[in-house]
C-alpha cells in the first residue's frame, strides 16, 4: 500500500508527494487494510481531520478499510469506467466472439518469430504500415481498443496470411464491420478516461463526463446498427455505477466551484444540497474561528469584520448568475482556459473575509491546475 499526498504550496502550485509504501502480505482483508492505512498516517502524524479525501479502487474490502480507517473516500472513476466499458463489451455475443478471435490472432504473431517475420513481408508486399500485433492487456481496456484499431489497419496483411499460412481463422466481413463501428463508439471513451488519469485531473470532471457519456451513448446513427445492446449495456452500468455521484459532497461542490462548469451540469436536487453544504462548512468555520481568536475591546486594524449572513448568498449569486456568455455550451474540444476566477475567490476571501479561506483552499485544491476543456 502506498500513501501519496496532495496539496497546494504556498506558491499556488499543485504537488504531490509519496510519503510512504509499504508491503501486505496475506488475506487483503477491510480490518486488515484499514489498519495498515491508520499506520501510514502515524508514521507521519497526520492527524485524520487533515485527510480531506483518499482515493481508492471499488473494491469491497478497499471501501471497508477506509471506512475502518474513519477517513472519507471516493472511488477511481477511471476504474469505475473500466467496469462500465467492460460490462458492454461482453454483453453482447457477437461482439465478445469478435474479440476473442482477435485475441487469438494476436497471440499467435506475439508469440511466434518467425509469424512476425512473414507478417513483415506480407506487410511490405502490401503496402501495409509495418507495425506489430497489438495485444490487449486484461487490467487496461482501452489496449483492447488499440488490439482492434490496430487489427483494422492490417486487416488486408493479416487476411493474407490467414490463407497462406494459416493457423488462425480470419475474421468474417461481419465481424470487421462490428470492430469499425466499436472502434467508433470506444475512441470518445479512451479520450475520457485519459483526462480522467492524468497527474493533474480533478473530481471537478466527473459529473461532466458522465454527462457527456450519457449522451454520447444515447445517440443512435448508421455506426451505431449491429452494436445497439453493447451502447445499451453500458448506459445502464453507466447509470447504476455513477447514481450516487450527485451525492457525493466533494464532487459536487468541485463542479460548482469550477469556473468551466459551475452549475450546468448539475441537477436542481445536487445544487440545492451544494447549498446547503456550503452553509454548513461555513457555520463550521465560522464557529472555529471565534473559538480560536481571543476576545478583545478593539478590532484588529488588519482585519475586516465580516457580515456572515450576506457572504454565502453574495457567493452564490456571483457564481450562478446567468448571463448569455455564462449559458453557452459546454466546449467538446480540449484547450487551455484562464485561472483568474481562481486568484479572484481566494484574494477576496483572503483580505476580507480571513476566516473563510481554509474552506476555500480545501475544495479548490481538487481542480486547481485543470488546463482542458471536455
Amino acid at each position: 500500500m502506498s500513501l501519496t499526498v496532495h496539496f497546494i504550496n504556498k506558491n499556488w502550485e499543485r504537488v504531490q508527494v509519496v510519503l510512504n509504501v509499504k508491503a501486505m502480505f496475506g488475506s487483503h482483508t477491510g480490518d486488515y487494510i484499514g489498519e495498515t492505512f491508520v499506520n501510514l498516517l502515524d508514521e507521519w502524524d497526520i492527524a485524520h481531520d487533515r485527510v480531506h479525501m483518499v482515493l481508492r479502487d471499488s473494491g469491497a474490502n478497499m471501501i471497508k478499510g477506509l471506512r475502518v480507517a474513519e477517513v472519507p473516500g471516493l472511488s477511481c472513476s477511471a476504474h469505475t469506467l473500466q467496469l462500465v466499458i467492460n460490462d458492454g463489451l461482453t454483453a453482447q455475443r457477437a461482439v465478445s466472439d469478435m474479440i476473442a478471435k482477435f485475441k487469438r490472432i494476436a497471440t499467435h504473431f506475439n508469440h511466434s518469430v518467425v509469424a512476425q517475420q512473414r507478417l513483415a513481408v506480407i506487410q511490405t508486399e502490401m503496402g501495409v504500415p509495418h507495425h506489430s500485433i497489438v495485444q490487449s492487456v486484461p487490467t487496461r481496456w482501452n489496449s483492447t481498443l488499440h488490439m482492434i484499431a490496430r487489427m483494422l489497419e492490417q486487416k488486408r496483411a493479416i487476411t493474407a496470411y490467414s490463407s497462406d499460412y494459416g493457423h488462425f481463422v480470419s475474421p468474417t466481413p461481419n465481424e470487421w464491420d462490428l470492430a469499425g463501428k466499436l472502434v467508433e463508439t470506444l475512441m470518445p471513451l479512451e479520450e475520457i478516461t485519459l483526462e480522467m488519469s492524468k497527474s493533474d485531473s480533478s473530481v471537478s470532471c466527473i459529473i461532466p463526463s458522465v454527462g457527456v457519456l450519457k449522451t454520447l451513448l444515447q445517440s443512435e446513427g448508421p455506426n451505431t446498427v449491429g452494436i445497439q445492446t453493447v451502447r445499451k449495456t453500458m448506459l445502464e452500468s453507466l447509470d447504476k455505477r455513477f447514481s450516487k455521484i450527485n451525492e457525493a459532497k466533494e464532487v459536487v461542490l468541485a463542479c460548482l466551484l469550477d469556473p468551466r462548469y459551475k452549475h450546468r451540469p448539475l441537477s436542481q436536487d445536487a445544487l440545492f444540497r451544494a447549498k446547503s453544504w456550503l452553509d454548513e462548512e461555513t457555520q463550521n468555520d465560522e464557529r472555529a474561528v471565534e473559538t480560536e481568536e481571543a476576545p478583545a475591546e478593539e478590532a484588529d486594524p488588519k482585519r475586516l469584520r465580516v457580515e456572515s449572513h450576506s457572504v454565502l448568498d453574495n457567493l452564490f449569486d456571483t457564481m450562478l448568475a446567468s448571463t448569455s456568455q455564462e449559458d453557452q455550451p459546454l466546449k467538446t474540444s480540449r484547450r487551455n482556459f484562464r485561472a483568474d476566477n481562481y486568484y479572484h475567490y481566494y484574494y477576496y476571501y483572503y483580505h476580507h473575509h480571513h476566516h473563510y479561506y481554509y474552506y476555500y483552499y480545501k475544495v479548490y485544491y481538487y481542480f486547481y491546475y485543470n488546463y482542458y476543456y471536455f
